[in-house]
């Protein structure tokens, strides 16, 4: 009897082994399948103005501005078009000294991610005005808008994940004193 069980054994085995390769080489396309969706440019090419509705408002004490990203000239950031934060702050033309402020953001999701609170309420953690030289709104390829850094020029290192803020369409920039 064992060697009916053995020979059972090595036939399921030997099947096994046969539909392993189907197994493993089916299991779809691949990355490549889906990479050009991924890696889209979104928007206009660098050096154009911005197309779109999207807004942001500049807040500043009681005074609130409603900005439009249309029109203002974008960067070339990564590859894609983006708007440099420190162009949409002058866009908005709330203060003559954003050099005075550190900037805040809040986006529009559900609950609303803050970065003061996400920097435990620290104002002297928020990005300052050179930081908002290096600090980019950009479409990203599900058509959000999102707030992320230069890679070689940030200062928060492994930290800033932190900083990179999505759902800004509509979303907060809100200048504090530190």
């Amino acid at each position: 009897m064992s060697s009916k069980t053995s020979n059972f054994d090595r036939l399921r085995f030997v099947r096994i082994l046969l539909l392993l390769p189907f197994i493993l080489l089916g299991c779809g396309d691949g990355w490549e399948a889906y990479q050009d969706v991924y890696n889209a440019p979104s928007g206009e090419p660098p050096g154009q103005p911005w197309v779109g509705d999207e807004t942001v408002f500049v807040v500043l004490g009681q005074t609130e501005v409603e900005t439009t990203l249309e029109g203002i000239v974008t960067s070339d950031f990564g590859g894609v078009a983006g708007v440099r934060l420190s162009d949409l702050i002058e866009k908005s033309q709330i203060t003559e000294t954003p050099e005075q402020y550190g900037y805040d953001f809040t986006a529009t999701d559900d609950p609303p991610y803050n970065l003061l609170a996400k920097r435990g309420g620290d104002i002297e953690k928020l990005p300052n005005w050179e930081n908002m030289q290096n600090g980019f709104l950009y479409r990203t390829p599900t058509d959000d808008l999102e707030v992320a850094w230069d890679p070689a020029k940030q200062p928060w290192g492994s930290a800033v994940s932190a900083y990179n803020v999505k759902y800004m369409n509509g979303g907060t920039i809100e200048l504090l004193t530190p």
